[in-house]
């Protein structure tokens, strides 16, 4: 059974820092891919294949965030909704 990672994407422009849920951040101006113990904890996704494919998807996601006018940084959250994916994917 495939698991997928649904996140949010937040586009950062000059605003400040704020207390967040875990997060990775990403430079606009230099993208470096976040190591895969970084998405592991982000996701928690134990395998190291989905891992990896999910830092693909999320890498890809904060590119096409990157593209709009103005970002700066990119910030990728986990959103709720894949909490309560990953417990009933659990369950089952």
């Amino acid at each position: 059974m495939k698991r997928f990672v649904f996140a949010t994407v937040f586009v950062l422009t000059a605003a400040p820092a704020v207390a967040a849920p875990p997060s990775l951040l990403i430079d606009c101006a230099r993208p470096v891919l976040p190591d895969q113990q970084a998405v592991a904890r982000l996701t928690g996704l134990d395998n190291p294949g989905q891992v990896y494919a999910a830092r693909a998807r999320l890498m890809a996601e904060a590119g096409r965030a990157c593209h709009r006018d103005g970002a700066q940084q990119v910030r990728i959250v986990l959103a709720p909704q894949a909490e309560r994916a990953r417990a009933l994917a659990a369950a089952r």
